[in-house]
């Protein structure tokens, strides 16, 4: 089954999410429970060890039995924890009593419906059968049995033996084995209390023993109902604040999914496109992250793409054009001559000047052929880069100076007219001779072919910046804006009528190109239809 990318990253959204609330709700959740309960451990730790030495003032006289059971009440009161006092035979020398209501009634603690320890150890004492269950909390008094009022002054004192013994309530044991197992030493932990019949935390200090204190131990029993009920409170929170959470972040994921989403299917439409030829087609561009860099790429690559078909097309009718252009200039002297030298042989030109004349054209037809194929070769070596050339030090000027002088004669049957502008002091620079001759050969002819009677050519040679330029400027009759990006191409005439009487081949520009690629230089061309053209070739010195 194919799963859109969308609907992929807005799952990946959810469950990173989900995953999240769930790793951090579980680590604060039990941070929150293991602080709590270890405050609620070191706060019951405290009031044990402060219970202890009350006790063991007790033992000391220091205080008298009403004024011990009224602290281990008010300990009970303010930590709702209920503290026991045990020998080393775990019996109960004194508990925590049960707190009355203002209103007369008894204040009644959850979980723990019955009988104060106390009580029970007296019923079984006595032979009662069976543990009788009343009202909630703990007991009806301390040690009641020995101390009748124990909020009088002169309350009385417990006498020897008269401690109840807890051996007979049912799972105690398991509590009395943790106490002995502690050897002495102060414990707390999580326990089910058998007596309450609940979880509980039950810390236990030691008694501080005398030759005249019997040793025993402080229990203080702090129901966990309360902090149970605590944590489901903020497990309830953290689910409904994770709930909201995983809501808002189907929202924003849908949003960032989209978002994502809308110009990857936009640049798939312009890559379809492209797959079936149409390089006209644009993608959106919306943002500017990595998204929208890659579309902006794609859409230059769609533009340079479609300058690169159009080129090539081109460049196709070019390399048609050449073939064209090749065999017509070739077939056009061979027809030529063919024709003349079959006349010649079967007679039918006999006169001796008609013979003179078509031996002549002959003759003409050969050089003009012989040149094509010179040029053709002369080019296919530049642009393989085969042909053995070193490089001299050459002065331009002189080289320009002597062309000019060159072309003199021709300019003025023509009527046209020659200048030079060459700077004084010019520098000589590393070039293929043969070659530069070649290049000032070909573009002055040029010049010389498209100027017109009346018009003027000027070659100027000079330095800019340690560099050497060359600008061959004509009054010609101009190049079309269209036709200057092709000029450099074999066979490429503006004259696209291909007629014979400029008497060029179409390759001479071909090769100034890659003569000036030889040498490194820079080559610029400006013209203007009805104004003339301006070649403009810069070396380096």
């Amino acid at each position: 089954m194919r799963i859109s990318l969308q609907h992929k990253l807005l799952g990946s959204f959810i469950i990173v999410v989900a995953l999240v609330l769930v790793i951090v709700s579980t680590g604060v959740s039990l941070l929150i429970r293991d602080y709590f309960f270890a405050s609620k451990q070191r706060e019951l730790t405290d009031k044990a060890y402060e219970t202890a030495r009350v006790v063991n003032s007790y033992y000391n006289g220091e205080i008298n039995y009403g004024q011990l059971a009224n602290f281990i009440n008010s300990i009970d009161s303010l930590l709702s924890a209920r503290v026991w006092v045990v020998d080393d035979s775990f019996n109960l020398i004194a508990a925590s009593e049960e707190q009355q209501a203002p209103a007369g009634g008894i204040r009644r603690r959850a979980g723990m419906m019955k009988k104060s320890p106390m009580d029970q150890a007296c019923d079984i004492t006595k032979g009662q059968g069976r543990m009788r269950r009343h009202g909630a909390g703990m007991g009806q008094g301390m040690l009641s049995a020995a101390m009748p009022d124990a909020s009088s002054d002169k309350a009385a004192e417990p006498q020897s033996g008269q401690s109840s013994s807890l051996a007979a309530i049912s799972g105690i044991d398991e509590v009395r084995q943790q106490v002995e197992a502690a050897s002495g030493t102060a414990w707390a932990k999580k326990v089910y209390h058998p007596y309450y019949e609940e979880n509980m935390l039950l810390v236990a200090v030691p008694l501080s023993q005398t030759e005249n204190q019997p040793q025993g131990t402080v229990l203080i029993n702090a129901p966990l109902s309360g902090f149970d009920g605590f944590l489901s409170r903020i497990y309830w929170y953290i689910a409904a604040a994770g709930t909201v959470g995983i809501l808002f972040t189907i929202v924003i994921a849908n949003y960032l999914s989209t978002s994502i989403i809308r110009p990857l299917r936009s640049m798939q439409a312009v890559a379809s496109a492209m797959a079936g030829g149409d390089y006209s087609v644009q993608a959106k561009v919306e943002t500017n992250d990595e998204v929208g860099d890659l579309s902006r790429s794609l859409n230059l690559l769609v533009k340079a793409l479609n300058e690169f078909v159009n080129k090539t097309e081109k460049t196709d009718k070019l390399r048609r054009d050449f073939v064209a252009n090749v065999s017509h200039e070739l077939r056009t002297p061979l027809t030529i001559m063919c024709g003349y030298n079959e006349a010649l042989l079967d007679g039918t030109i006999s006169q001796p000047e008609q013979v003179e004349k078509y031996h002549k054209v002959m003759r003409d037809e050969s050089i003009r052929l012989q040149k094509l194929i010179n040029e053709l070769l002369d080019l296919s070596q530049l642009e393989a880069g085969t042909a053995t050339l070193e490089k001299e030090p050459v002065f331009l000027a002189e080289i320009v100076d002597n062309i000019v002088t060159l072309f003199k004669k021709p300019s003025q049957e023509k009527g046209v007219t020659l200048l030079t502008a060459i700077a004084d002091g010019l520098p000589e620079i590393q070039a293929y001779g043969d070659r530069l001759t070649q290049l000032v050969l070909i573009l002055l002819d040029n010049a010389l072919k498209f100027t017109p009677a009346g018009g003027t050519i000027t070659l100027s040679v000079g330095t800019v910046n340690n560099v050497l330029t060359l600008s061959i400027a004509d009054t010609g009759c101009g190049i079309p804006p269209e036709d200057l990006p092709y000029i450099w191409e074999r066979f490429y005439k503006v004259d696209k009528s291909h007629t014979r009487i400029t008497g060029g081949t179409g390759l001479g520009l071909a090769i100034a190109r890659e003569i000036i690629n030889l040498h490194g230089a820079a080559v610029d061309v400006a013209s203007e239809l009805g104004k003339g053209t301006v070649f403009t070739i810069q070396f380096n010195v």
